[in-house]
Formats: structure tokens, C-alpha cells, sequence
């Protein structure tokens, strides 16, 4: 089926509700030590044109590796963090706008995107406008994507580039215009290698993706097809080589910037900088049962509602059986990858985090379901969706930091697998007893020595917002045609409104309790030079750090306190002191009170110029 205006118009709309709503339960922080450490690498380059993350050195070996040259490399994809860069120059650029917080935009905007892409993606298979909105809407608010738009994880960015080169893929097998052909295949290859440089492992699904690219360009209409491929074998060559082309160049440039980018920080292109012991060496069955059904990670309490995949897979089947075995051998390759991973469980997030990727495909095979919904079945799927959007507002509500602390009080380890599997333990449990208003994980609830403060301005307007956007696109779904100017001017209106509202969201959200931080900061930024550079070294304020400074001074995380200093810390010291007349140090130490990097600069001569904002000190060492 060909999109019309109305399809076109209704997609735009979802895409605009399913931001509202995450923007009104978006955070503006960053949740784990994943999101920090990518996160990094798009502030280093917006900041300074460079690529470590020694603004977090404190951490270690936890997300990066040390190159040759000493510096400290994130060896996640490139991906996420490079989609980020316009997200990370905007709050650097913009005043009233804090970087972190604009940048944590990003999966917001993506997931959005994902819905968007979903109902299209329906519509093309030629189900219904209102089947579409709602298989839309069942992955946007019924899957942990709603939660997952709100961390800086890279799956949402995966799963998006996933689904967008499957869909083009589609439109690979639709085009009867020769002109047109080459360009879906070269769009799904650029996402497909976009999804490989954000997770390493989405290369094992190129072969998947190359075989349907091959099955659509033989079946498509005035192709030779599979008879003609029997009788000539030729004609395999012949028929696919300009779409296997298309979809190959920019696999390969993905590839080339991959290997270089490994190259000029570990000085190997195969070198990506994961350590030794992180290995597939978990027990499988462990692994794929802990995804699937276990307590602590089982998507199917963490997504009630893909249940009803089981029920709606023999008629998916039956009417796209080329997508669905691209959907099943995608979500196979991933639970047995994952399953063997020695982390399978994703470490500290919210549900089987390694699965969200596959979610969005997963979605689709509702479509036949949700199309033939009558009766008791339909009362039964909605309370299914209801049962799994409660899921979701917990996870988004509550920040997933608290139960796992919780489960590290009772004694036992870390990642213990009895933490997974009890029922006791249960994530979705512990997290409810979290669920009071002093850990609302919001951007509109500030927690404060007085309670929580609620912003009801941008708590108003998000609200505002959500039900505007909603409303469209509810009015939008209806079949009868829609004036183009109608339909043009409402879209019009809602994106003014929705830019509006994150402008002034953002500004307001800026005001985050750290007012003696952000003083400190625009001294600095005002009295340094371009030759300085910053020592910071309490690790919790290092996304505060991250967000209020606007300059663009190289910073260099530590964790240093009682002598002796590190090793690290060391050559650290020697090296910035050997190519730098003035280093600022941003300590949790008030003075009289020494450091040991305080000492240090001492003992070496360094002189000292003092500053205190409130309970915040910045010192100047300047070399003698």
C-alpha cells in the first residue's frame, strides 16, 4: 500500500505526542556509567575537537581503555555519541541551556522517531490507519522503550537503525522505477551500518539483511525471479548486483570510519578497547531464560503486553513471511548473542536492556492481532497494554539506581544471579517500594533539604502539551481525506508549541539546585586562559561539571584523596604540568583543608590563588 498525505500527516502527529510525553517524564540526567562514558565522547568533541573522556578518568577501566598517548577512550560504538554531537552543541551554544541536559534529548527524539517509523512501517503492509496508530502506540507507551527514552543508553539509537533498514529494505522489493531502485537499498545500508557503529554486535545480522535485500530484488515486479534464477543461474549476478552495491558502499564507509576512529586511539583498526574478561562466556541457558522469564529481567513482566506476539505470529507469518523471518532471525540472533554475554542481564538498567533493539520489530507482528480485535479478545488486549504502560511508568518514574542499591544492602554480590531469578528480588517489586515523591526521577520534582520542590510551570505546560498532541493525533486518524492546509496548519501549530515547551522546559530546568557550582563555573570561564586546563576531583559532580560549563577547557576526572597519590594521578600530574603554566583545580576540600593533589602542587612550588562560592572552592595553581 502507498502512503497518502493523511498517513504522512497522522505520522507526524504520533511523533510529536510520543515526545510530549516523554519529555514530560524526562529526567535530564544521566543514569549510568554507559551513558556518562558516551556521553564524554560527544562533549570532547563539541567542547574541544577531541575524542578521550578523561573528564572521567576517575572511572577507570569501568566503560574505557587507556590508549598509547595516555589518554582514556570509551570503547562503546561510535554511534550514539555521534548522533549526539548537534544535541551536545546546542546546550553548549545556547546560555539558558545546560549541555547534559540538552543532550540527554537524544533518545527521547529517537524513540519518537521509532514510533513514527512503526505506523508507517504498518501502513506500507497495508493495515488500517487506526491498526497502525495503535501498534505505534503499544510500542511508544507499553514497551520499555518509554522508559528507555529517557536514559543514554545506545539501544534506542540500535533498535531505530534496525527497523528504518528493514523498512527501506521493504521499499527495496515496492519500487517498479529503475531510476528510484538504488536509493532504499542505500538508505537501509546506511542504517544498518549505523546500527553496526553503535553496537559491535549488530554485524552478525548483515547476512540476514543481505539475503532479504536479495530475496526483494528477485521478487520484485519486471524482476527475473526465483524460476528464472533456476533455470539461468546467471541471473542471480545480474539482478542484484546494483542493489547489493547500494546497500554495500555505505556499509563500508561505516566500516572505514570504524576502523579509523579505533585506529587514532588505540593505534590498531581492529581494536575496539573491550578488556579481556568482558567475553561471551555466560552459561546460554542462564542467559536466554534470564531475558525472557526471569524475575529480575524477563520482558515478559517488563512487557506484558508482547504476549500477544505468540497469538499474532501464524497470521503475521502468513501475510509478511519474508519480514517475519527477518523479525525472527533478528530477535534469535540477539537473544542467543546476548545470552551468552557475560552480563547478560545489562548490568545496572531497567529490564533486559540488551532487548530493547529487537522491541520495535517486535511490535509490528501486532499488527493482525490488533487489526482482528473483537470482543472479549480486544478487553483482554487492552488490559494486557494497561498492565505493561503501569510497567513503564514505574520504570520511568523511579530511578532503576535505588533497588539495586537496595539488593546490595541485603549482602549479597553484585549481580548475583539469585537477584535475577528469586521472586523476592523481583526489580519490578523493589522498585515499588521506591515510589514515593523524594525519588521521583523527573526533571519538573527537585528533590531538597526542604522536600521535593515541583516546577508547575513546565509540570503544567508538559501536561499541556500531551494532551494537545494527543487529541491530534487522535482527530488525524480518521479516513476521510484531510485538506492539506488543514492538516499542515495544526502540524505547524503543535511543532511551534512542542519546540516552544522544550525551550522553555530546558531553561527552567537549567535552575537545578547548584547555584554556588554554576557561580564557580562562570568565574572560571571568565578568568581562564586557552592554555589552561582543569583538574576536577569529586566524581559525583562531574555531570554537574558536564552541564553548567560552557567553556572549552580540557577536564580531567580524579578521585583522589589521603596521600600517597596513584600512579595514575602521577604521570597525570607530570605530564599536564610539563605542557601547562596554569591548572584549575576544583576540589571538595574547603580551605584550610588540604588535598593531596592540593600538596602536591605544593611541593613542587606551584603557587595558589584561592576562590570560595559557598561550599565550593576553585584554586589556580600557577607553575613558578
Amino acid at each position: 500500500m502507498r502512503l497518502n498525505r493523511n498517513d504522512k500527516v497522522l505520522a507526524l502527529a504520533l511523533l510529536l505526542f510520543l515526545f510530549s510525553v516523554y519529555l514530560l517524564t524526562y529526567s535530564g540526567t544521566l543514569h549510568s556509567s554507559d551513558g556518562q562514558a558516551m556521553f564524554s565522547v560527544a562533549e570532547s568533541w563539541v567542547r574541544r575537537g577531541e575524542y578521550d573522556i578523561n573528564q572521567i578518568r576517575w572511572m577507570g577501566l569501568q566503560q574505557g581503555t587507556f590508549g598509547p598517548d595516555g589518554n582514556l577512550y570509551c570503547r562503546k560504538g561510535l554511534g550514539t555519541s555521534l548522533v549526539a554531537v548537534p544535541l551536545a552543541w546546542l546546550g553548549l551554544t545556547v546560555p539558558a541551556w545546560g549541555v547534559v541536559q540538552t543532550t540527554m534529548l537524544l533518545n527521547a527524539m529517537i524513540t519518537a522517531l521509532t514510533g513514527m517509523l512503526i505506523l508507517l512501517y504498518v501502513r506500507r503492509l497495508g493495515y488500517e490507519r487506526s491498526t497502525a496508530l495503535v501498534t505505534a502506540v503499544v510500542f511508544g507507551l507499553g514497551t520499555i522503550a518509554w522508559p528507555y527514552a529517557k536514559y543514554f543508553f545506545s539501544e534506542p539509537l540500535s533498535g531505530f537503525c534496525l527497523l528504518a533498514a528493514a523498512y527501506f529494505l521493504f521499499e527495496t522489493g515496492s519500487r517498479r522505477s529503475d531510476r528510484s531502485r538504488w536509493l532504499p537499498p542505500l538508505l537501509a545500508g546506511v542504517f544498518l551500518g549505523l546500527a553496526v557503529a553503535t553496537r559491535f554486535a549488530n554485524a552478525v545480522l548483515i547476512p540476514i539483511y543481505v539475503s532479504v535485500l536479495v530475496w526483494h530484488l528477485l521478487s520484485r515486479p519486471g524482476a527475473a525471479g526465483w524460476r528464472g534464477v533456476r533455470s539461468n543461474p546467471s541471473l542471480l549476478l545480474s539482478a542484484t548486483w546494483r542493489g547489493l552495491l547500494a546497500l554495500a558502499l555505505p556499509l563500508l564507509l561505516w566500516v572505514v570510519v570504524m576502523a579509523v576512529y579505533n585506529y587514532v586511539r588505540f593505534g590498531n583498526p581492529l581494536t575496539t578497547g573491550y578488556l579481556p574478561e568482558e567475553s561471551f562466556s555466560a552459561p546460554w541457558i542462564t542467559g536466554i531464560v534470564g531475558q525472557l522469564l526471569s524475575p529480575g529481567r524477563g520482558i515478559i513482566f517488563f512487557c506484558p503486553v508482547l504476549l500477544a506476539c505468540l497469538p499474532a505470529l501464524p497470521s503475521f507469518v502468513r501475510r509478511h513471511r519474508l519480514l517475519a523471518i527477518l523479525i525472527l532471525l533478528t530477535a534469535g540472533c540477539y537473544l542467543l548473542l546476548y545470552g551468552k554475554w557475560f552480563m547478560w542481564h545489562g548490568g545496572f538498567a531497567w529490564g533486559p536492556r540488551f532487548l530493547v533493539p529487537v522491541i520495535p520489530l517486535l511490535c509490528i507482528t501486532l499488527a493482525p492481532l490488533i487489526e482482528g480485535l473483537r470482543g472479549k479478545k480486544r478487553a483482554a488486549f487492552w488490559a494486557l497494554f494497561a498492565a505493561s504502560v503501569a510497567v513503564q511508568l514505574l520504570g520511568a518514574s523511579v530511578h532503576f539506581i535505588h533497588q539495586q542499591e537496595a539488593l546490595l544492602r541485603t549482602g549479597l554480590p553484585l549481580f548475583d544471579p539469585v537477584t535475577f531469578f528469586h521472586p523476592r528480588y523481583s526489580q519490578l517489586w523493589g522498585t515499588v517500594a521506591f515510589l514515593t515523591p523524594a525519588n521521583l526521577d523527573f526533571a519538573w520534582a527537585q528533590s531538597t533539604a526542604a522536600g521535593v520542590a515541583i516546577d508547575w510551570l513546565s509540570l503544567a505546560s508538559g501536561l499541556l502539551l500531551v494532551a494537545l498532541c494527543g487529541w491530534a493525533t487522535l482527530m488525524l486518524t480518521r479516513e476521510t481525506p484531510l485538506s492539506l492546509s488543514r492538516g499542515g496548519y495544526l502540524l505547524a501549530c503543535l511543532s511551534l508549541l512542542i519546540v516552544g515547551g522544550t525551550a522553555l522546559t530546558l531553561a527552567r530546568y537549567k535552575n537545578d539546585g547548584h547555584a554556588d557550582y554554576v557561580s564557580m563555573l562562570r568565574f572560571l570561564q571568565a578568568s581562564s586562559e586557552d592554555s589552561d586546563v582543569i583538574l576536577q576531583n569529586s566524581p559525583p559532580d562531574t555531570a554537574i561539571l558536564q552541564n553548567h560549563y560552557k567553556g572549552r577547557l580540557p577536564s580531567y576526572g580524579l578521585f583522589e584523596g589521603e596521600q600517597p597519590l596513584s600512579q595514575d594521578t602521577l604521570a597525570v600530574l607530570d605530564a599536564l604540568s610539563a605542557r601547562h603554566s596554569r591548572i584549575w583545580l576544583i576540589s571538595d576540600e574547603l580551605p584550610p583543608n588540604m588535598s593531596s593533589l592540593d600538596l602536591w602542587f605544593t611541593d613542587q612550588g606551584w603557587s595558589a590563588t584561592y576562590q570560595s562560592f559557598g561550599r565550593e572552592r576553585l584554586t589556580l595553581y600557577s607553575r613558578p
